[in-house]
């Protein structure tokens, strides 16, 4: 099972698949969330972007692989989160 969120609650009573971030490019370590193109509640469909990221190279915008809505936003914009 995924990790809980950070803010240290607990998982949550439904499926659901943790948005990890993405590698845009051979060399990202990490990438730092530019603006989030949804809100927490909002649908989301496969293919659909749902932020913007900035890597080493360039800001990207990154596609859910999924239907579903967006439960949760744990790393805010502004925030960088480690390429998993």
């Amino acid at each position: 099972a995924p990790p809980a969120a950070a803010s240290g609650g607990a998982a949550p009573d439904f499926e659901y698949s943790q948005i990890d971030m993405p590698a845009l490019s051979s060399t990202m370590k990490e990438g730092k969330v530019v603006s989030w193109l949804k809100a927490e509640g909002d649908p989301i469909s496969a293919g659909e972007a749902i932020m913007v990221v900035e890597s080493d190279k360039a800001d990207m915008d990154v596609e859910a692989f999924e239907d579903g809505f967006l439960a949760a936003i744990i790393t805010e914009e502004g925030e960088t989160g480690t390429v998993a």
